[in-house]
């Protein structure tokens, strides 16, 4: 008797056990879904999450978690240059894209997003259509073409910004089925732009992620060559609230205004605050080269000089270096011609590098030159021998 009395209680404290592990709730961005779910009903927030679909592919990646200097998302999305006004939509069969957005905040469970947007690149017939859908009440419903593949951009929901998890790659439309997604809030970084002689802030902005901080022009060949521009803001006005940048490291941007020259700024995208950069009036300015040493040269640098509003002596910053490879540089009998475009109108000191008797790389030559807003400038540097 005693023996099934023990043996009773052993089975409820393992049923027991066995209720409480398999109704533990399932949190975390490894349960994010952006793909197709079934209909499903919303309960307010204090409720938990609703269901999500578990049919995700193994190879997703998590771009929190991917590494290097190019991240997943990005690479899949397409560049903003490259989208069209949703007007293209004419004459294309539409049918409804709908569903749910929940939020999900660090350390906390999904809930439905109460109110915002999100945006979608719809890419249809070979181009690409930016769709914002109005999020209310955790719902979204869109009119999209019948064929069409679609990348979940992110947004702004409850008035913070918010990337998309899992939504590395674009996916088929079928529109008989509700889609969810899970978008979590991102840091905030603001780019604050001034006008360097009145340090006053400019509009007309446009920002650019870059490969590099090089951003004068020589020869009129792009210092990016052939790769794509990846515009990220267009006639911003400062302060400009930049798109999240998924990358752990550090980002080049490009900050542009008419008038002015490009000027480089690299950010850290995972640190919200502010950044501060200072766009100068453009110049041009050619530059030959010459000299009985000018065969051993590899290099010049620029250097600007930035005035201080406080009193202080002009900041001596580095502008470009370029390197005797560099496309667009020119010679004749006589010189090497650097022809440079987009040149802060500033003093600059310019400083050429080459190779002394002993192959070592050296300074072998200087030169100075003062420029003025739209000015063509000219310069040249005579390289002598030892």
């Amino acid at each position: 008797m005693r023996f099934a009395v023990l043996f009773l209680a052993v089975l409820v404290c393992a049923g027991a056990a066995y209720l409480f592990v398999s109704e533990e709730p399932r949190t975390g961005a490894s349960n994010a879904a952006v793909y197709p779910t079934a209909p499903i009903t919303l309960a307010p927030a204090d409720d938990g999450p609703p269901p999500i679909a578990q049919d995700e592919p193994e190879d997703a990646l998590d771009p929190l978690t991917t590494t290097g200097t190019e991240d997943v998302s990005q690479a899949a999305a397409p560049e903003l240059q490259d989208r069209i006004p949703a007007e293209s939509f004419a004459g294309a069969k539409l049918v409804n894209f709908h569903g749910s957005v929940l939020l999900q905040p660090k350390d906390q469970r999904p809930y439905p997003a109460t109110r915002g947007t999100v945006e979608f690149s719809m890419i249809h017939n070979g181009q690409t259509v930016v769709v914002e859908a109005e999020v209310n009440q955790g719902r979204f419903s869109v009119e999209v073409p019948e064929r069409c593949r679609i990348h979940a951009d992110g947004g702004r929901l409850e008035e913070q910004p918010v990337r998309i998890l899992d939504a590395d790659e674009p996916f088929s439309l079928d529109s008989s089925l509700n889609y969810t997604f899970v978008a979590e809030p991102v840091p905030i970084l603001h780019l604050r732009v001034f006008e360097g002689t009145q340090r006053v802030p400019l509009a007309g902005i446009t920002v650019r992620r870059a490969t590099n901080g090089l951003t004068a022009i020589m020869g009129g060949v792009d210092p990016e060559g052939a790769t794509p521009s990846k515009t990220i803001v267009v006639d911003g006005a400062s302060p400009i609230e930049l798109p999240y940048l998924p990358n752990k490291r550090p980002v080049w941007l490009h900050v542009s205004a008419d008038g002015y020259a490009t000027t480089a700024q690299l950010v850290k995208p995972q640190e919200p605050g502010e950044v501060d950069v200072v766009l100068w009036p453009s110049a041009t300015l050619t530059m030959r080269v010459t000299g009985p040493a000018r065969s051993r040269l590899k290099a010049i640098t620029i250097h600007r000089h930035e005035p201080n509003t406080d009193g202080q002596p002009p900041s001596k910053r580095h502008f470009a270096t370029f390197d005797i490879n560099t496309p667009g540089i020119t010679s004749d009998p006589d010189a090497t011609i650097f022809s440079m475009e987009n040149i802060p109108a500033l003093p600059l000191t310019i400083e050429a590098r080459g190779l002394d008797k002993r192959g070592r790389v050296r300074l072998i030559g200087t030169a100075s030159v003062e420029l003025g807003p739209d000015q063509n400038g000219r310069i040249e540097l005579r390289l002598e021998d030892e």
